[in-house]
């Protein structure tokens, strides 16, 4: 039976000795995570005290800190700019290491003149709707909708659909959102084992955690569950709400604050 909770003392009692392995991979998904949901992509930000724990987490011996964004890696790091930390952008397919090396996923590449294409008939689209963003991260394109009339939306998303498969790529919808990606099994979930490899807590000996709140996250959520059953997962709902959103994640939590107290547990748990 999947535990689920909704205070951070239930957390902690459950949890007991699961991230005490080494290394430990520490996952974590930014807006709506780390950052509370903003209006517009621009305006979210990551608290000062939030990155400030991040920091102090990076240099405990042994472990591991990820962030794991929709957002291009370079616009995850301008966000959180936590020295020591990986970033993976556009939900799996690009990576910044720690010492600011920065590749794609090689099956992406082939699909950055398309996804040029799409931004271009997407800015047309997008003028039409008042409110509405098209957020091109080079690999990826985001068509944002949280400002824009709740009428118009239908036809928005429909026609950045239109626009998406007649480009033969990958639609996708999160929150207040549509995205178009290559056609390729690439996702939060393939990122999270790929950095489960990379920093070798893929052994049996080591432990990892990964946190997030919105449907993307569940790829990264079921992959650990179905490849690392001893991984610690965690929805976000980011309201309290006696019927939490349906997830696969082992936990929910209700805000980015209780993951705050979250991560400062981690941090004393694990030493200096």
């Amino acid at each position: 039976m999947i535990q689920r909770t909704s205070t951070f003392e239930q957390f902690v009692r459950t949890i007991g000795s699961r991230l005490d392995g080494s290394p430990l991979a520490v996952m974590l998904d930014v807006d709506g995570t780390l950052a509370p949901i903003a209006a517009s992509p621009e305006e979210a930000v990551v608290p000062d005290e939030t990155r400030e724990l991040l920091g102090r987490l990076v240099s405990r011996r042994g472990v591991h800190v990820a962030l794991v964004s929709g957002r291009s890696a370079s616009d995850a790091w301008r966000m959180t700019g936590v020295p020591g930390t990986w970033i993976i952008g556009n939900h799996g397919l690009e990576f910044r290491a720690p010492d600011g090396g920065m590749n794609a996923v090689t099956e992406v590449r082939e699909y950055e003149n398309r996804i040029a294409e799409a931004s271009s008939a997407l800015n047309s689209v997008t003028r039409a709707t008042p409110g509405a963003i098209v957020e091109n991260k080079r690999w990826t394109i985001s068509v944002h909708y949280r400002q824009a009339d709740s009428r118009a939306v239908p036809a928005l998303i429909a026609r950045t659909r239109d626009v998406g498969v007649g480009l033969g790529l990958r639609v996708t919808e999160g929150k207040k959102i549509v995205e178009l990606r290559p056609p390729v099994d690439l996702d939060k979930g393939t990122a999270a084992l790929t950095l489960l490899d990379r920093v070798g807590a893929a052994t049996e000996t080591g432990s990892m955690l990964y946190a997030g709140d919105d449907r993307t996250d569940e790829d990264a959520f079921r992959a650990l569950k179905a490849d690392r059953a001893r991984a610690v997962t965690i929805r976000i709902t980011g309201k309290a709400d006696p019927s939490p959103p349906s997830t696969v994640a082992e936990f929910t939590l209700v805000s980015t604050t209780e993951l705050q107290r979250v991560l400062r547990w981690l941090i004393d748990r694990r030493g200096s």
